[in-house]
């Protein structure tokens, strides 16, 4: 999973969000009268993507985890030239 999947994920959840706000908000209207305006509807449209996208993120994050190496377990291999002797 790297950055081409993540932005598959906010293009699909962007997609499905706005579709399913406006169809229902339609229907509400329809039935009960109400009418939802635009800027309420955008409002939930990107609050559902940036919703998703962090939930994606930390879905790919944890997924990273298991493919993280350890260093060599010794410190002294890991310390740089201005350690003290």
């Amino acid at each position: 999973m790297g950055a081409f999947n993540m932005q598959k994920a906010v293009w699909t959840s962007f997609g499905i969000a706005l579709i399913l706000v406006n169809i229902i908000a339609e229907v509400g209207e329809y039935y009960t009268g109400i009418h939802i305006h635009m800027l309420l509807r955008i409002a939930l449209i990107v609050g559902v993507t940036v919703g998703t996208s962090v939930l994606a993120g930390a879905t790919i994050l944890v997924s990273k985890m298991d493919e993280e190496v350890s260093l060599s377990g010794n410190v002294k291999d890991t310390l740089g030239a201005d350690r003290k002797k």
